[in-house]
């Protein structure tokens, strides 16, 4: 009787595997969020000084 299948296990055991995949989904997504969004705030430097192209008024 070892040999058969138990499938309420066997059902268990794909929910468990459904939910950890969509978490490794959610994770890569927010990995790839992340990291564009900091490319792109670290792409904005602000310059510190004023551009020489503009006079400043007496």
């Amino acid at each position: 009787m070892d040999n058969v299948i138990n499938f309420y296990e066997y059902r268990r055991h794909r929910k468990i595997k459904k939910f950890l995949h969509f978490v490794v989904v959610i994770g890569i997504i927010t990995i790839f969020l992340l990291f564009s969004y900091l490319l792109i705030v670290t792409g904005m430097q602000h310059p510190t000084e004023v551009p020489s192209y503009i006079e400043p008024k007496p």
